[in-house]
């Protein structure tokens, strides 16, 4: 396809692999146990339950949806002394988790996302794909007065 100037509407067609250019700054990496496409595009749009009102709950884990999202800052945070950059990229991360029904469960909870990539990077994917039990808690922020979201295993 080739890209063309349209005078009496005055749209400009073009190739789609152009769209790439056209999407936000940001980068979106995503990490999952899922196969199946549509499975994947549909959690983009809706998602069961938020796992922040499942604390105390068990979910037996089947499938697992982690992205995380680097986002360029307008101002990058710099040392006053030296003028290094200290950083220059936001990160947030988003988990889905599926369970052994089929139900999903969403947060956008650091903490919570980081914790379920420390687990798989310990022990790897093959207890997801078996069922992996967990239950949700809210944990104490180090050094704050703020809580965040979290897991103990069950099993």
């Amino acid at each position: 396809m080739k890209e063309e100037n349209v005078k009496e509407t005055g749209l400009m067609i073009k190739d789609f692999n152009e769209m790439e250019n056209v999407s936000s700054r940001s980068k979106t990496n995503v990490f999952t146990t899922i196969t199946d496409n549509k499975t994947i595009f549909n959690l983009e749009n809706t998602c069961d339950y938020k796992l922040n009102d499942c604390k105390g709950e068990v979910i037996r884990v089947k499938d697992v949806l982690i992205k995380v999202i680097e986002t360029p800052m307008a101002e990058p945070e710099v040392n006053e002394e030296t003028g290094e950059v200290i950083r220059d990229t936001e990160y947030k991360k988003v988990c889905i988790l599926i369970d052994d029904e089929g139900k999903s469960y969403v947060t956008g909870s650091k903490m919570f996302t980081n914790q379920m990539i420390r687990y798989i990077n310990m022990f790897g994917i093959q207890d997801i794909e078996e069922g992996l039990e967990i239950r949700i808690v809210e944990r104490a922020v180090k050094n704050s007065a703020n809580k965040a979201l979290g897991f103990e295993l069950v099993k």
